[in-house]
């Protein structure tokens, strides 16, 4: 039976703005509760210092090698802890208990390539890399800065904390991970591993001390939620260990923000969305987000992340600020999961 529809377009439009009403309703309770976890776990959130018995750690432990497949730059070395307590459980993953730090992941590796073909000039000719390759280069500058989350091993951060030291810059790469034993067993003993290298290139005869050295002066180390180093952050909380007379106040907001592998569920997707609105610098940050296209069963993803970005971005709370996400690279072998790399930018609506 034939009907009028009297449906005024004022009241199509009231429906419209009602929606768009609710979408940020809903992004400003997320954000909400984002910001008073950040509170409650700021007093547990825990920042290492690189101590003497690290270099004994690197020496005893074995080593592995990262090709890097870059014309310039060198490859990356690693340590293959030894944790009794988790290697009794055959996991790679332990939620809101061991976040599977003690791996390298896939992702973390295809991260390193791209920042080393970044560095090297690879990526110098292509104008769809220009605003990440000048990001990444003025992260390893005087002045520059660069935090990895979820980081584990830290070996995307690692490089570009050896590639400071290699350039005589004051740059500051901050490492943050859930378990504080991830960045005493693993983190410090790699970043440690990877100056000392450049170091013995180099013919420094006090590899270690050196080394040591650097590590305190250009970068932090923090255990715990995420949110609670945000809060620390935010609020000038995170100082640099030495030299002890001028502590250096890192700055809130980076040039370089690293994620690998940590999208892998709906709720990590916002969070580190959530990290990418409140820490990269406005219009000349970057944001590299390492992750698997899909992760089956847990809802995370590229996908997934990308709506974590709209939707933090519709917040109020934002600031008039907006994550904008990009597909950059994808490595697709035909007999696995594809993986892909995010760029983030951080811009005015």
């Amino acid at each position: 039976m034939f009907k009028f529809d009297f449906t005024s377009s004022t009241e199509g439009a009231d429906h419209a703005d009602n929606s768009e009403n609710e979408k940020k309703a809903e992004s400003d309770r997320m954000i909400a509760k984002m910001e008073e976890r950040s509170i409650t776990s700021a007093q547990s959130c825990k920042l290492l210092n690189v101590s003497a018995s690290t270099s004994d750690k690197v020496k005893s432990c074995v080593h592995e090698h990262v090709d890097l497949q870059s014309s310039s730059i060198d490859g990356l070395h690693y340590i293959l802890p030894q944790h009794t307590a988790l290697s009794e459980k055959n996991t790679d993953l332990i939620p809101g208990v061991y976040e599977g730090g003690l791996k390298v992941w896939e992702c973390s590796l295809d991260l390193c390539r791209f920042l080393a073909h970044v560095m090297d000039g690879t990526m110098s000719t292509e104008t769809d890399f220009r605003h990440v390759t000048e990001s990444v280069r003025r992260s390893i500058e005087n002045g520059g800065s660069a935090f990895e989350l979820g980081c584990g091993h830290g070996l995307p951060a690692c490089l570009l904390l050896r590639e400071s030291v290699r350039r005589h810059t004051d740059s500051v790469v901050v490492f943050s991970d859930f378990n504080d034993f991830v960045l005493r067993d693993v983190t410090v003993p790699n970043a440690l591993l990877n100056v000392c290298g450049l170091y013995q290139q180099q013919g420094n005869e006090s590899v270690v001390d050196s080394a040591s050295q650097v590590l305190q002066k250009q970068s932090v180390y923090a255990g715990g939620d995420w949110m609670g180093l945000s809060h620390k952050l935010s609020n000038n909380e995170v100082l640099l260990p030495f030299p002890l007379t001028e502590n250096r106040v890192v700055d809130e907001r980076f040039d370089v923000l690293l994620a690998s592998e940590t999208t892998y569920t709906t709720e990590s997707c916002q969070d580190t969305a959530y990290l990418m609105l409140k820490h990269l610098k406005v219009d000349i940050g970057v944001g590299l987000v390492a992750t698997k296209r899909f992760y089956f069963g847990v809802g995370g993803g590229a996908d997934a992340f990308a709506q974590a970005a709209d939707k933090v971005s519709e917040s109020s709370q934002s600031h008039g600020l907006s994550l904008v996400v990009r597909t950059i690279q994808s490595y697709d072998t035909g007999n696995a999961n594809i993986r892909d790399l995010l760029e983030v930018r951080l811009v005015k609506k």
